[in-house]
């Protein structure tokens, strides 16, 4: 079972428009180590104090959920739980703390987190990208290392810097497969590459057959993961992507007019960086 995509499904039934919490930061910043659970950023949180737990750290997720035996909701185990981006599932969390980041008064979503992830880390959350908005969120993951501090980036020139709009929810750029271009998904949350619907296994010129390597279930049901190698290049703006090979699947649990998805076997080769007030995302190498 591939459980990041069954864990974004059950994140994005519904889209919410949270107050923004109150950021302590301090003047130069933080910068933290990034540890890895399958190719997922991480890093360690205190919730209300208690802690350290481990933390994804998720530009897939519009919303930050927490384990719910961290606050004090449960599901029976056997019993589907409620969508934890269901309104009435939501809760209020006094503190985050992300080293010597503060984050207060922070609505979160309750889920079977323990459970889903099992014992990849002991994965006890999932924070948003999206949280420390006036400040640029960096994954370094060359580096092995998360930075957090003040900040704009420029405006995007699409070579190495890109806007998205409120309408597209989540940071998103434009990929040329094979001279086609496609809008991605930039999901630190998965652990895949560079993975397309399946209507492009007939639209891309390919350099070998598809194949058949696994399947996906989410909450909208089960679906086949294919894998090929294109004939020709894949570019992010001015960089080209190592490795021909694409992925196929119609798992795409974001709902909109994002087609793609980029993953770790994709996001690794680079520094992000991540400024959500302004809605961009920039990529260095």
């Amino acid at each position: 079972m591939n459980l990041r995509p069954a864990l974004a499904a059950a994140l994005l039934f519904s889209l919410l428009t949270a107050a923004e919490p109150s950021i302590g930061m301090p003047e130069s910043g933080v910068d933290l180590p990034m540890a890895d659970a399958g190719g997922r950023p991480v890093l360690s949180v205190r919730v209300n104090g208690k802690g350290p737990f481990n933390f994804i750290l998720d530009t897939g997720a519009d919303t930050t959920v927490v384990d719910e035996d961290l606050v004090g909701r449960h599901t029976t185990p056997g019993e589907a739980p409620n969508p934890p981006m269901a309104e009435e599932s939501a809760v209020k969390v006094e503190s985050l703390e992300i080293g010597d980041a503060l984050l207060r008064d922070v609505e979160v979503h309750p889920a079977p987190l323990s459970r889903t992830f099992g014992d990849v880390l002991s994965v006890r959350g999932v924070l948003s990208a999206a949280s420390f908005p006036g400040y640029l969120l960096v994954l370094d993951y060359p580096a092995k290392r998360i930075r957090i501090h003040k900040g704009d980036l420029p405006a995007a020139d699409l070579l190495t810097r890109f806007q998205y709009t409120a309408e597209q929810i989540l940071p998103n750029v434009p990929l040329k497969v094979c001279g086609t271009e496609v809008r991605m998904h930039v999901d630190a949350g998965s652990p895949g590459g560079v993975t397309l619907p399946t209507r492009y296994m007939k639209e891309l010129p390919l350099a070998s057959a598809p194949v058949q390597i696994g399947r996906a279930r989410t909450a909208a049901g089960e679906f086949a993961v294919w894998s090929a190698e294109v004939k020709g290049t894949i570019m992010l703006g001015s960089y080209k992507l190592e490795g021909p090979t694409v992925e196929f699947s119609d798992v795409n649990p974001i709902p909109g007019p994002l087609t793609g998805n980029l993953g770790y076997q994709t996001l690794r080769q680079f520094v992000i960086t991540l400024d959500s007030k302004n809605r961009r995302i920039q990529f260095d190498r």
